[in-house]
């Protein structure tokens, strides 16, 4: 690649000194601009920015080649221009002002050709490899944020896939860790009443065993609908739609749905509802309610109370059931997110999917759930809706 021309601007009040630095710097193969004062040199170095150095005579009327260059060094464009002083002067004091002004370096008058086009070669040549420098620093910057943005794109592409295979993955352990261990034993019941049935269909206890096999193929119905609903909150494949939901619709149906539990235990109810809408999925907000009317009249004694109640509190409408019964264990304290425990408890009565399933749906609503112990005994469920 043909390297380009330089071009030096001389800037003498003498006519003679400028014939003689053109003459010199031609012959060297550099172009050449004049100025005969420092305003001309100022006006025609803004004017082009083209320049690869100036040569400045110290002695000129009107403004002195030491003002020249501490206006030319003002100019942020031509702040890094290389300035080499022509001076007859040869005192130190001199050269100091010649430094200080913003110039690299000087020439005495008389001057040598050699000196001369030594010095301007010099100072030409390192103002190009500084120029190199800031472009090859301004490209490996450039290099260095692109690739610190791919590599953050990837980062979090990665981080995102990673976060969906754990989500799928401990999705499948729980579903199938839950499968193993829960539909076998109303399926056992299904197959057991059913081989019964076909030796005993004239014995009077027909009618149990058909109520027994009715309850267990209802609890196989109602954990393949949970499994269900569990996988597809838990794979964010279940699209909300949210509207005004009725809270004391939503508990009614519910109480109307479990009167047979309700009058074999004569249950009473203690409703109280200072705030009767919220804005939910109707549907998951349903099965929130099923969950926890279910487990409090499961484990209310019998003619026990429930308290039902809706207020609103720090920008949340809060729906809270509260039974009579012995309350919730340490262990489902600390555990009862989780939708699998070992333990026999949790494998016969299913205690953890519905509090788990209530904790997925209550996320999806970006709310909470919260359990605990009454004072006075009993257990207490909370749900935490966001308002509208």
């Amino acid at each position: 690649m043909e390297q380009k021309q330089s071009k030096i601007l001389a800037v003498d009040d003498n006519h003679q000194n400028i014939k003689v630095i053109g003459s010199i710097l031609r012959k060297a193969n550099y172009q050449v601009g004049f100025a005969f004062d420092g305003q001309q040199a100022l006006d025609l170095l803004k004017a082009s920015n083209d320049y690869d150095l100036v040569l400045l005579d110290v002695n000129m009327p009107k403004m002195s080649g030491y003002e020249t260059c501490i206006q030319i060094r003002r100019n942020p464009k031509l702040n890094e221009i290389p300035i080499i002083f022509l001076t007859a002067l040869s005192e130190i004091d001199n050269v100091v002002e010649g430094f200080d002004s913003g110039a690299q370096d000087y020439v005495e008058k008389p001057f040598n050709s050699r000196e001369l086009l030594a010095r301007v070669e010099t100072h030409i040549e390192l103002k190009r490899r500084k120029e190199e420098l800031r472009e090859s620093n301004l490209r490996l910057e450039e290099k260095v944020m692109e690739r610190t943005m791919a590599l953050k794109k990837s980062n979090e592409k990665l981080k995102k896939v990673n976060q969906e295979l754990q989500l799928l993955d401990e999705a499948k352990d729980d579903f199938l860790r839950i499968i193993s261990h829960e539909i076998n034993t109303p399926l056992n019941g299904v197959i057991g009443f059913i081989n019964i049935l076909k030796e005993e269909l004239k014995n009077d206890e027909v009618y149990e065993m058909i109520h027994f096999l009715d309850l267990s193929a209802k609890r196989l119905e109602k954990f393949a609908d949970l499994s269900l609903l569990i996988t597809e909150l838990r794979t964010n494949r279940k699209t909300l739609r949210f509207k005004d939901c009725h809270i004391s619709g939503l508990f009614d149906v519910q109480i109307a749905a479990l009167q047979e539990s309700i009058q074999q235990k004569n249950i009473s109810f203690d409703i109280d509802f200072k705030v009767d809408t919220l804005w939910a999925d109707q549907f998951l907000a349903a099965k929130c309610v099923e969950c926890i009317l279910d487990n409090a009249l499961r484990y209310s004694p019998e003619n026990g109370a429930i308290r039902i109640s809706s207020y609103e509190i720090a920008n949340k409408v809060v729906c809270e059931v509260e039974d009579k019964g012995k309350g919730f264990s340490e262990r489902i304290l600390v555990d009862h997110f989780k939708f699998f425990t070992f333990g026999r408890e949790y494998i016969d009565e299913q205690k953890g999917l519905s509090l788990a399933l209530v904790n997925l749906i209550m996320k999806a609503h970006n709310g909470k759930i919260e359990i605990l112990n009454s004072v006075d005994g009993g257990a207490m469920v909370r749900l935490f809706f966001p308002k509208k």
